[in-house]
């Protein structure tokens, strides 16, 4: 899959913007605040129709307009699609597929996308709500599953909480948990099978992109760790069961740990258990990558973790993603920005940003188109 038209109307800084491209080394170089991570933000809301880095519409949408436009022509292996998404300061967003209208869930799938930026730092650095924040966003991406029973399980949960602090404030009886407890048992089963079933298959490409960028000094391990514990532990189709009866297996402990913990939730007023409370173990040599990782190091294993998802969805979709990198450089020696593009050589399209063009290999950068990008321009 690769970008080969990028159109912006009244998006962040460009007024007006069009952009040809080609398959393969993409560069945009210049200081910050000049616009290259709104270039890479543009194309993953045009195959998402949502932006990594707000939900505000009207943040997107240029100072001092309405509206906004952006469409992108992505090229795969079925051929051409046009994407389009319309914003308004005041209204929903319009999303068109081949110029058709639909829904931005109709999206999903449609034009893989990898995207690297400095919050996936968090994922690395920060508290488990960051990198379940992660993990539901790339699984969302690639599994309209996911993206469905997320959406339930979250209404299920936001019910029974507010529920629960009724209870606490003597309102109620306990009794009326039962639908709750059924609905996000049932939902977040499918959530759960699903993250354990995608870590395993992500974790090894991850450890071998991390040998790739740092030639194996210290192994990147990613362990799924659920907070009610799943058949087989991390891997619980290790028995060959079924998805429905594995789904059944999960929702009963789940169910379970949600009726033993009933006067523990109406104490506190919220749920204890349940894949809002999962994490995932980052670690380097077998200690968290956060506590005893360098900067350095804790970028490496973000940029990994973006390398190997790249694989992943290959794997399932036959498709190569796009793979977008905002200031993906920075922190890292010589050594270590080799091997972001020796990790990466198998993407049909790499768009890469930094503030300074001698980040990139001169070998690298040869292959490549480069541009300069200053105040909403791009020469």
């Amino acid at each position: 899959m690769y970008l080969r038209q990028l159109e912006l109307r009244d998006f962040r800084n460009y007024e007006r913007l069009s952009l040809p491209q080609e398959a393969g080394l993409v560069v945009f170089h210049g200081p910050n605040g000049a616009g290259k991570s709104n270039l890479l933000e543009a194309i993953c809301v045009a195959t998402s129709g949502q932006s990594p880095r707000t939900r505000a519409t009207e943040e997107l949408v240029r100072a001092g307009c309405d509206h906004g436009f952006l469409s992108g022509a992505f090229v795969g292996r079925e051929g051409e699609v046009s994407l389009e998404v319309g914003l308004a300061r005041a209204g929903p967003r319009q999303i068109k597929i081949n110029g058709v209208v639909k829904r931005w869930s109709d999206l999903i799938g449609l034009a893989p996308v990898v995207y690297f930026s400095a919050e996936d730092m968090a994922a690395v650095k920060g508290d488990p709500g960051a990198r379940r924040q992660l993990l539901d966003r790339d699984l969302s991406a690639v599994s309209r599953s996911y993206y469905f029973h997320l959406f339930r399980y979250r209404k299920a949960l936001h019910q029974r909480n507010r529920l629960l602090k009724e209870l606490r404030a003597g309102r109620g009886r306990p009794e009326e948990l039962g639908p709750w407890d059924r609905a996000a048992a049932r939902y977040g089963a499918r959530l759960m099978l699903e993250r354990s079933q995608f870590i395993a298959q992500l974790a090894p490409e991850c450890r071998a992109a991390h040998i790739q960028l740092s030639r194996g000094e210290r192994p990147f391990v990613i362990e799924y760790r659920p907070s009610v514990a799943l058949p087989n532990g991390q891997n619980p189709a290790a028995d060959g069961k079924e998805a429905t009866e594995l789904v059944e297996d999960i929702a009963s402990a789940l169910a379970a740990a949600l009726q033993e913990e009933r006067g523990t939730d109406i104490a506190r007023g919220t749920t204890g258990s349940g894949p809002h409370r999962d994490d995932l173990a980052l670690l380097l040599a077998g200690r968290p990558a956060r506590v005893f990782g360098s900067q350095g190091e804790q970028r490496s294993c973000a940029v990994a973790m973006r390398l190997g998802l790249a694989a992943v969805v290959h794997r399932a979709t036959e498709e190569r993603p796009l793979l977008l990198l905002d200031d993906v450089l920075s922190e890292l020696d010589a050594r270590y920005r080799a091997g972001v593009f020796a990790a990466s050589r198998g993407a049909e399209q790499i768009i890469i940003t930094c503030c300074d063009i001698e980040d990139i290999p001169a070998e690298v950068r040869e292959s490549g188109a480069v541009f300069e990008v200053g105040d909403g321009c791009i020469r």
